[in-house]
């Protein structure tokens, strides 16, 4: 899905904690488009899981992306996990300030953490 939505032109932004793994890498490489399309940053401190759709719809939530975290490896064996969507506009403007910021390197100086970060954003 992301790499039809790259090659219609959406720009998309994935903030990771830290290099993703080998599962990821596997599926990633399937899309060459997501290459040039996707762009990526890493930031030691990131356990924010966040959405933002054309600056207008925004989720906000604890779930990472796995299995376990969307509820998808069964009933018995999924995490619990809480998130909001919202489209009032002081919501999402907050959600994609914070975003922003950590993206632009705002708190890297202050951070704490930069000894483990591979590739500082500022």
């Amino acid at each position: 899905m992301l790499s039809d939505l790259v090659d219609d032109g959406v720009e998309i932004r994935l903030l990771h904690a830290k290099e993703p793994g080998p599962n990821f890498r596997k599926d990633f490489d399937l899309y060459p488009g997501l290459l040039k399309g996707l762009e990526r940053n890493i930031c030691p401190r990131v356990h924010l899981k966040t959405i933002v759709v054309d600056g207008r719809l925004a989720y906000l939530g604890s779930a990472n992306l796995t299995g376990a975290g969307m509820g998808a490896k069964s009933k018995d064996r999924r995490n619990f996990e809480s998130g909001i969507i919202s489209d009032e506009p002081y919501m999402v403007s907050g959600i994609m300030e914070q975003f922003d910021e950590i993206w632009m390197g705002a708190m890297c100086d202050t951070c704490k953490r930069r000894e483990y970060c591979s590739d500082p954003i500022a």
